[in-house]
């Protein structure tokens, strides 16, 4: 999808001889300009491509991401899970001790 930039040829050329340039020199720079600014920037396909490549770039940065997180909440979990195992024990013994 194209989509030129509109520009004034006349008015560049007008600008540029009213600032001293010469007429010839004037009209060689506004056509130079008008034909950069009438090619496209990027094709359709181009950005297809751009937007696979973000695409499975963002997919493997979530991924390390996810397993990042996952490993520091496992680091941060298990002394509480220690814990929480000792504490049941301790209760199981306890109930144990105080019924049988």
């Amino acid at each position: 999808m194209t989509m030129p930039i509109q520009f004034d040829t006349a008015q560049y050329i007008r600008t540029l001889t009213d600032a001293g340039i010469p007429r010839e020199q004037a009209e060689a720079h506004a056509d130079g300009l008008r034909l950069a600014l009438s090619q496209p920037v990027a094709a359709d396909s181009d950005l297809a491509i751009q937007r696979a490549e973000m695409r499975a770039w963002l997919e493997a940065m979530e991924l390390r991401l996810e397993a990042k997180m996952r490993t520091e909440l496992d680091a941060r979990l298990r002394p509480i899970y220690f814990w929480l195992g000792t504490l049941t024990v301790m209760q199981v013994i306890t109930m144990t001790k105080l019924f049988f």
